[in-house]
Protein backbone atom coordinates (compact mmCIF):
# COMPACT_ATOMS: atom_id res chain seq x y z
CA UNK A 1 0.00 0.00 0.00
CA UNK A 2 2.97 2.25 0.43
CA UNK A 3 3.90 5.59 -1.12
CA UNK A 4 0.40 6.42 -2.24
CA UNK A 5 -0.20 9.36 0.04
CA UNK A 6 2.27 11.57 -1.75
CA UNK A 7 -0.70 12.09 -4.06
CA UNK A 8 -3.20 14.72 -2.99
CA UNK A 9 -6.89 14.98 -3.72
CA UNK A 10 -6.67 18.50 -5.06
CA UNK A 11 -5.93 17.62 -8.63
CA UNK A 12 -4.33 20.49 -10.62
CA UNK A 13 -6.80 22.03 -13.02
CA UNK A 14 -6.33 21.12 -16.66
CA UNK A 15 -3.77 23.48 -18.16
CA UNK A 16 -2.38 24.53 -14.79
CA UNK A 17 1.09 25.97 -15.17
CA UNK A 18 1.96 25.16 -11.57
CA UNK A 19 1.72 21.38 -11.63
CA UNK A 20 0.64 20.08 -15.03
CA UNK A 21 2.64 17.30 -16.58
CA UNK A 22 5.11 17.13 -13.68
CA UNK A 23 2.29 16.38 -11.24
CA UNK A 24 0.85 13.49 -13.25
CA UNK A 25 4.31 12.12 -13.95
CA UNK A 26 4.82 12.05 -10.19
CA UNK A 27 1.48 10.24 -9.69
CA UNK A 28 2.48 7.58 -12.22
CA UNK A 29 5.82 7.10 -10.46
CA UNK A 30 4.01 6.81 -7.13
CA UNK A 31 1.72 4.09 -8.50
CA UNK A 32 4.60 2.04 -9.91
CA UNK A 33 6.75 2.48 -6.80
CA UNK A 34 3.88 1.47 -4.52
CA UNK A 35 3.19 -1.61 -6.65
CA UNK A 36 6.85 -2.64 -6.43
CA UNK A 37 6.93 -2.20 -2.65
CA UNK A 38 3.70 -4.16 -2.27
CA UNK A 39 5.34 -6.99 -4.21
CA UNK A 40 8.09 -7.04 -1.57
CA UNK A 41 5.44 -6.98 1.15
CA UNK A 42 3.86 -10.14 -0.25
CA UNK A 43 7.08 -12.02 0.43
CA UNK A 44 7.42 -10.44 3.89
CA UNK A 45 3.89 -11.33 4.98
CA UNK A 46 4.15 -14.88 3.66
CA UNK A 47 7.35 -15.35 5.65
CA UNK A 48 5.61 -13.97 8.73
CA UNK A 49 2.65 -16.28 8.20
CA UNK A 50 -0.01 -13.69 7.33
CA UNK A 51 -1.68 -15.03 4.19
CA UNK A 52 -4.56 -12.48 4.37
CA UNK A 53 -2.15 -9.53 4.27
CA UNK A 54 -0.24 -11.13 1.40
CA UNK A 55 -3.53 -11.48 -0.50
CA UNK A 56 -4.42 -7.85 0.21
CA UNK A 57 -1.09 -6.73 -1.28
CA UNK A 58 -1.78 -8.73 -4.43
CA UNK A 59 -5.06 -6.81 -4.79
CA UNK A 60 -3.22 -3.55 -4.06
CA UNK A 61 -0.75 -4.19 -6.88
CA UNK A 62 -3.66 -4.71 -9.27
CA UNK A 63 -5.21 -1.40 -8.15
CA UNK A 64 -1.97 0.52 -8.59
CA UNK A 65 -1.34 -0.89 -12.04
CA UNK A 66 -4.93 -0.09 -13.02
CA UNK A 67 -4.49 3.45 -11.70
CA UNK A 68 -1.25 3.81 -13.68
CA UNK A 69 -2.96 2.64 -16.87
CA UNK A 70 -5.89 5.00 -16.34
CA UNK A 71 -3.62 8.02 -15.80
CA UNK A 72 -1.60 7.04 -18.87
CA UNK A 73 -4.89 7.28 -20.78
CA UNK A 74 -5.60 10.65 -19.10
CA UNK A 75 -8.48 9.29 -17.05
CA UNK A 76 -6.83 11.07 -14.16
CA UNK A 77 -9.72 11.42 -11.73
CA UNK A 78 -10.58 7.72 -11.79
CA UNK A 79 -6.92 6.72 -11.51
CA UNK A 80 -6.38 9.00 -8.54
CA UNK A 81 -9.55 7.72 -6.88
CA UNK A 82 -8.25 4.15 -7.14
CA UNK A 83 -5.00 5.13 -5.44
CA UNK A 84 -6.77 6.91 -2.61
CA UNK A 85 -9.24 4.08 -2.14
CA UNK A 86 -6.35 1.62 -1.89
CA UNK A 87 -4.67 3.64 0.86
CA UNK A 88 -7.85 4.09 2.91
CA UNK A 89 -8.96 0.46 2.64
CA UNK A 90 -5.49 -1.06 3.02
CA UNK A 91 -4.78 1.04 6.11
CA UNK A 92 -8.00 -0.17 7.69
CA UNK A 93 -7.55 -3.84 6.80
CA UNK A 94 -3.93 -3.93 7.94
CA UNK A 95 -4.79 -2.27 11.25
CA UNK A 96 -7.74 -4.60 11.88
CA UNK A 97 -5.91 -7.79 10.94
CA UNK A 98 -2.67 -7.42 12.90
CA UNK A 99 -3.40 -4.51 15.23
CA UNK A 100 -3.07 -0.74 15.58
CA UNK A 101 0.55 -1.16 16.71
CA UNK A 102 1.53 -2.31 13.21
CA UNK A 103 1.45 1.32 12.01
CA UNK A 104 -0.70 0.91 8.90
CA UNK A 105 -2.66 3.96 10.04
CA UNK A 106 0.41 6.21 9.62
CA UNK A 107 -0.33 6.51 5.92
CA UNK A 108 -3.64 8.23 6.64
CA UNK A 109 -1.79 11.07 8.41
CA UNK A 110 -0.01 11.98 5.20
CA UNK A 111 -3.37 13.01 3.76
CA UNK A 112 -3.42 16.06 6.05
CA UNK A 113 -0.73 18.26 4.44
CA UNK A 114 -1.78 17.07 1.00
CA UNK A 115 -5.41 18.07 1.59
CA UNK A 116 -4.54 21.46 3.11
CA UNK A 117 -2.02 22.41 0.41
CA UNK A 118 -4.03 21.21 -2.55
CA UNK A 119 -7.55 22.42 -1.77
CA UNK A 120 -8.08 26.11 -2.45
CA UNK A 121 -11.90 26.19 -2.61
CA UNK A 122 -12.76 25.85 1.07
CA UNK A 123 -12.90 22.06 1.12
CA UNK A 124 -9.79 21.49 3.24
CA UNK A 125 -11.43 21.82 6.67
CA UNK A 126 -14.34 19.40 6.07
CA UNK A 127 -12.00 16.90 4.41
CA UNK A 128 -9.55 17.02 7.31
CA UNK A 129 -12.41 16.68 9.80
CA UNK A 130 -13.76 13.73 7.83
CA UNK A 131 -10.31 12.14 7.87
CA UNK A 132 -10.08 12.73 11.64
CA UNK A 133 -13.42 11.01 12.23
CA UNK A 134 -12.37 8.08 10.06
CA UNK A 135 -9.04 7.83 11.89
CA UNK A 136 -10.65 7.92 15.35
CA UNK A 137 -13.30 5.44 14.25
CA UNK A 138 -10.64 3.04 12.97
CA UNK A 139 -8.70 3.40 16.22
CA UNK A 140 -11.81 2.68 18.29
CA UNK A 141 -12.70 -0.33 16.15
CA UNK A 142 -9.18 -1.76 16.40
CA UNK A 143 -9.21 -1.23 20.16
CA UNK A 144 -12.59 -2.95 20.47
CA UNK A 145 -11.93 -5.92 18.20
CA UNK A 146 -8.25 -6.44 18.79
CA UNK A 147 -6.11 -8.07 16.07
CA UNK A 148 -8.28 -10.37 13.97
CA UNK A 149 -5.30 -12.40 12.74
CA UNK A 150 -2.56 -11.56 15.25
CA UNK A 151 1.14 -11.97 14.51
CA UNK A 152 3.97 -12.45 17.02
CA UNK A 153 4.92 -9.23 18.80
CA UNK A 154 8.36 -9.23 17.17
CA UNK A 155 6.82 -9.39 13.70
CA UNK A 156 4.46 -6.51 14.48
CA UNK A 157 7.40 -4.41 15.67
CA UNK A 158 9.30 -5.14 12.47
CA UNK A 159 6.31 -4.08 10.36
CA UNK A 160 5.91 -0.93 12.45
CA UNK A 161 9.59 -0.02 11.99
CA UNK A 162 9.30 -0.54 8.21
CA UNK A 163 6.24 1.72 8.13
CA UNK A 164 8.04 4.43 10.13
CA UNK A 165 10.94 4.40 7.65
CA UNK A 166 8.58 4.57 4.68
CA UNK A 167 6.60 7.42 6.24
CA UNK A 168 9.80 9.41 6.74
CA UNK A 169 10.76 8.88 3.11
CA UNK A 170 7.29 9.70 1.82
CA UNK A 171 7.07 12.85 3.94
CA UNK A 172 10.38 14.03 2.52
CA UNK A 173 9.22 13.25 -1.03
CA UNK A 174 5.95 15.13 -0.49
CA UNK A 175 7.77 18.15 0.95
CA UNK A 176 10.27 18.08 -1.92
CA UNK A 177 7.49 18.00 -4.52
CA UNK A 178 5.76 21.06 -3.04
CA UNK A 179 9.05 22.85 -2.52
CA UNK A 180 9.95 22.33 -6.17
CA UNK A 181 6.49 23.50 -7.22
CA UNK A 182 6.87 26.68 -5.15
CA UNK A 183 10.36 27.36 -6.53
CA UNK A 184 9.12 26.92 -10.10
CA UNK A 185 6.24 29.31 -9.41
CA UNK A 186 8.57 31.86 -7.83
CA UNK A 187 10.94 31.67 -10.79
CA UNK A 188 8.10 32.19 -13.25
CA UNK A 189 6.72 35.12 -11.30
CA UNK A 190 10.18 36.69 -11.11
CA UNK A 191 10.64 36.30 -14.85
CA UNK A 192 7.23 37.81 -15.52
CA UNK A 193 8.03 40.75 -13.25
CA UNK A 194 11.51 41.49 -14.57
CA UNK A 195 11.95 40.15 -18.11
CA UNK A 196 10.45 40.85 -21.48
CA UNK A 197 8.47 37.70 -22.40
CA UNK A 198 9.61 37.63 -26.04
CA UNK A 199 13.32 38.46 -25.94
CA UNK A 200 14.16 37.48 -22.37
CA UNK A 201 15.88 40.85 -21.87
CA UNK A 202 15.19 43.08 -18.89
CA UNK A 203 11.88 44.88 -19.13
CA UNK A 204 11.61 48.62 -18.65
CA UNK A 205 10.82 48.64 -14.94
CA UNK A 206 13.57 46.17 -14.07
CA UNK A 207 16.04 48.11 -16.20
CA UNK A 208 15.31 51.23 -14.16
CA UNK A 209 15.91 49.37 -10.90
CA UNK A 210 19.21 47.90 -12.15
CA UNK A 211 20.25 51.24 -13.60
CA UNK A 212 19.75 52.97 -10.26
CA UNK A 213 22.21 50.57 -8.62
CA UNK A 214 24.70 50.89 -11.48
CA UNK A 215 24.58 54.70 -11.40
CA UNK A 216 24.99 54.76 -7.63
CA UNK A 217 28.19 52.69 -7.94
CA UNK A 218 29.47 54.86 -10.78
CA UNK A 219 28.92 58.01 -8.73
CA UNK A 220 31.06 56.59 -5.94
CA UNK A 221 33.90 55.67 -8.32
CA UNK A 222 33.58 58.74 -10.54
CA UNK A 223 33.57 56.61 -13.70
CA UNK A 224 31.70 57.87 -16.78
CA UNK A 225 28.42 56.24 -17.80
CA UNK A 226 26.83 56.19 -21.24
CA UNK A 227 23.40 55.21 -22.46
CA UNK A 228 22.83 53.64 -25.87
CA UNK A 229 19.40 53.55 -27.52
CA UNK A 230 18.80 51.67 -30.77
CA UNK A 231 15.85 50.99 -33.05
CA UNK A 232 15.35 48.44 -35.85
CA UNK A 233 15.16 50.23 -39.18
CA UNK A 234 12.01 49.75 -41.27
CA UNK A 235 10.61 47.29 -38.73
CA UNK A 236 7.02 48.00 -39.81
CA UNK A 237 7.91 46.87 -43.32
CA UNK A 238 9.23 43.59 -41.91
CA UNK A 239 5.91 43.00 -40.14
CA UNK A 240 3.84 44.06 -43.15
CA UNK A 241 5.82 41.94 -45.62
CA UNK A 242 6.48 38.78 -43.62
CA UNK A 243 3.97 38.88 -40.77
CA UNK A 244 4.28 39.36 -37.04
CA UNK A 245 5.83 35.92 -36.46
CA UNK A 246 8.85 36.97 -38.52
CA UNK A 247 8.76 40.33 -36.77
CA UNK A 248 9.17 38.46 -33.49
CA UNK A 249 12.07 36.52 -34.97
CA UNK A 250 13.68 39.82 -35.96
CA UNK A 251 13.36 41.15 -32.42
CA UNK A 252 14.89 37.96 -31.04
CA UNK A 253 17.72 38.10 -33.56
CA UNK A 254 18.57 41.69 -32.64
CA UNK A 255 18.34 40.91 -28.92
CA UNK A 256 20.84 38.05 -29.33
CA UNK A 257 23.27 40.23 -31.30
CA UNK A 258 23.08 42.98 -28.69
CA UNK A 259 23.53 40.54 -25.79
CA UNK A 260 26.50 38.86 -27.47
CA UNK A 261 28.30 42.13 -28.20
CA UNK A 262 27.76 44.07 -24.98
CA UNK A 263 29.80 43.61 -21.82
CA UNK A 264 28.55 41.61 -18.87
CA UNK A 265 28.38 44.76 -16.77
CA UNK A 266 26.17 46.57 -19.31
CA UNK A 267 22.45 46.69 -18.49
CA UNK A 268 20.35 45.85 -21.55
CA UNK A 269 16.58 46.07 -21.89
CA UNK A 270 13.86 45.96 -24.47
CA UNK A 271 12.67 49.53 -24.15
CA UNK A 272 9.46 49.14 -26.12
CA UNK A 273 8.36 47.95 -29.54
CA UNK A 274 11.50 47.61 -31.65
CA UNK A 275 13.66 49.79 -29.36
CA UNK A 276 16.45 48.55 -27.10
CA UNK A 277 18.30 50.48 -24.41
CA UNK A 278 21.66 49.77 -22.80
CA UNK A 279 23.29 51.46 -19.83
CA UNK A 280 27.07 51.22 -20.14
CA UNK A 281 29.05 51.87 -16.94
CA UNK A 282 32.73 52.89 -17.08
CA UNK A 283 32.18 53.93 -20.67
CA UNK A 284 32.85 57.40 -22.07
CA UNK A 285 30.67 58.57 -24.99
CA UNK A 286 33.36 57.90 -27.62
CA UNK A 287 33.84 54.32 -26.34
CA UNK A 288 30.07 53.82 -26.28
CA UNK A 289 29.83 55.04 -29.87
CA UNK A 290 32.57 52.61 -30.88
CA UNK A 291 30.66 49.77 -29.22
CA UNK A 292 27.46 50.84 -31.00
CA UNK A 293 29.30 50.97 -34.32
CA UNK A 294 30.65 47.46 -33.76
CA UNK A 295 27.15 46.14 -32.99
CA UNK A 296 25.76 47.93 -36.05
CA UNK A 297 28.35 46.27 -38.28
CA UNK A 298 27.81 42.82 -36.73
CA UNK A 299 24.06 42.96 -37.28
CA UNK A 300 24.49 44.16 -40.83
CA UNK A 301 26.77 41.19 -41.52
CA UNK A 302 24.30 38.70 -39.96
CA UNK A 303 20.99 38.87 -41.87
CA UNK A 304 17.90 37.20 -40.49
CA UNK A 305 17.11 33.83 -42.08
CA UNK A 306 13.47 33.86 -43.21
CA UNK A 307 12.59 30.42 -44.60
CA UNK A 308 16.05 30.06 -46.11
CA UNK A 309 16.18 33.60 -47.48
CA UNK A 310 18.70 36.03 -45.88
CA UNK A 311 16.80 39.15 -44.84
CA UNK A 312 19.00 42.10 -43.87
CA UNK A 313 18.31 44.03 -40.68
CA UNK A 314 19.93 47.27 -39.59
CA UNK A 315 19.90 49.42 -36.47
CA UNK A 316 19.99 53.14 -35.90
CA UNK A 317 21.68 54.28 -32.69
CA UNK A 318 21.65 57.23 -30.36
CA UNK A 319 24.31 57.56 -27.63
CA UNK A 320 24.47 60.02 -24.73
CA UNK A 321 26.45 60.48 -21.55
CA UNK A 322 24.69 60.16 -18.19
CA UNK A 323 25.60 62.93 -15.75
CA UNK A 324 24.72 61.37 -12.40
CA UNK A 325 21.88 59.20 -11.14
CA UNK A 326 19.30 61.97 -11.53
CA UNK A 327 20.16 62.39 -15.21
CA UNK A 328 19.13 58.98 -16.57
CA UNK A 329 15.76 60.14 -17.91
CA UNK A 330 17.27 63.24 -19.50
CA UNK A 331 20.18 61.23 -20.94
CA UNK A 332 17.72 58.73 -22.44
CA UNK A 333 15.85 61.65 -24.02
CA UNK A 334 19.13 62.94 -25.51
CA UNK A 335 19.92 59.48 -26.84
CA UNK A 336 16.42 59.36 -28.33
CA UNK A 337 17.02 62.67 -30.13
CA UNK A 338 20.33 61.33 -31.44
CA UNK A 339 18.58 58.16 -32.59
CA UNK A 340 16.13 60.18 -34.63
CA UNK A 341 19.02 62.15 -36.08
CA UNK A 342 20.42 58.80 -37.28
CA UNK A 343 17.02 58.01 -38.80
CA UNK A 344 16.80 61.36 -40.58
CA UNK A 345 20.28 61.10 -42.05
CA UNK A 346 19.84 57.71 -43.68
CA UNK A 347 19.48 55.09 -40.87
CA UNK A 348 21.97 52.31 -40.08
CA UNK A 349 24.30 54.70 -38.29
CA UNK A 350 25.33 55.98 -34.83
CA UNK A 351 24.77 59.53 -33.56
CA UNK A 352 25.82 61.25 -30.34
CA UNK A 353 23.36 63.26 -28.27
Amino acid sequence: MTHTTTVHPGVPRRGSSLAGKAYWAMVRRVALTAAAIDAAYIVLFLVMGSVPLAAINIASIALYLAAYALIQRRRNTLGLALIWAEVVIHSALGSLLIGWESGFHYYLLLFIPAIVIANTRGYALPLVLGLLLYYLGLYALCDYLGPLTPLPERSVKIINAIHVCLIFGMSAALAQFYRRTILIAETRLLRQATLDPLTGLNNRSHFEALAANTLARSQRTGEPVAVMLCDIDHFKQVNDRYGHAVGDQALLHVARVLSANLRECDVLARWGGEEFLALMPAQAPDAAMAAAERIRAVLQSQPLDVEGTPTPLTLSFGVAQVHGSADLQAATARADQALYASKRTGRNRVSLG
